[in-house]
């Protein structure tokens, strides 16, 4: 309600009260003055209506300037609790940034000293020697077992019917290989050796065991990948 409404409501409670009040007043101030009512009625009343008058501008005043304070503190609060949150949030953004910098940059380093380790040829490195036809058999079925991986995938997820390989897989091993490069810090990758890559990083698990049959049989399958892919192109 504005301030200039409330004095008027003010002003009418006031008036009710002062038309039982009124008359009462009159016959005192008949009593008094010996029916000398002309100047004493006339005058007696004025400052009365004044004072009420005063007095409702007064309260529709200090009500209205209350209502003010209290709208200026609320907004003061509202606005203080904005520009928490404002600098909450602002903390929590910068704090992702941060954390989101530091992947990158971890991610961009590549491997571990100890993957880049794992994945590379040791010296005096033997490969496993068995039948080919048997290697390639066993390879087939390790190509697509899942469970050498700790995240369910196998080297089939990736490369179903001679999918997901690049360009450079046609060329002869051991060639350059831009994961190899990048992450591994290889310039030159053997095929034994993109197979422990493939271990390691994609499927998540452990290096095969150099030398073992197994290594030696996906080793095996993997040309005959090669040898597909070679076909298609």
């Amino acid at each position: 309600m504005s301030t200039e409404n409330k004095r008027k409501a003010l002003l009418g409670r006031l008036s009710r009260n002062l038309m039982v009040t009124v008359p009462m007043m009159t016959v005192v101030a008949v009593a008094g003055a010996g029916f000398n009512a002309g100047v004493s009625s006339g005058f007696g009343l004025i400052p009365s209506a004044e004072a009420a008058q005063g007095e409702a501008e007064g309260e529709a005043r200090g009500e209205a300037e209350g209502e003010a304070r209290g709208e200026a503190e609320g907004a003061g609060e509202a606005r203080a609790e904005g520009e928490a949150e404002g600098y909450a949030e602002g903390e929590g953004e910068a704090e992702g940034e941060a954390e989101g910098e530091a992947e990158g940059e971890a991610e961009g380093e590549g491997a571990s000293a100890a993957l880049k380790k794992a994945v590379r040829r040791p010296d005096g490195y033997q490969p496993y020697q068995g039948n080919v036809a048997e290697l390639r058999a066993l390879g087939e079925k390790l190509f697509n077992d899942n469970s050498l991986s700790s995240n369910g995938l196998s080297c089939a997820t990736c490369h179903a019917n001679g999918a997901g390989y690049n360009a450079t897989f046609k060329n002869e091993y051991p060639h350059m290989v831009a994961m190899g490069q990048r992450d591994f810090g290889l310039d030159m990758v053997h095929l034994d050796e993109m197979v422990q890559i493939c271990m390691v990083a994609p499927m998540a698990a452990d290096p095969l065991a150099w030398g073992s049959k197994e290594l030696a049989a996906l080793t095996e399958y993997s040309r005959v990948e090669q040898k597909k892919f070679i076909d298609k192109q």
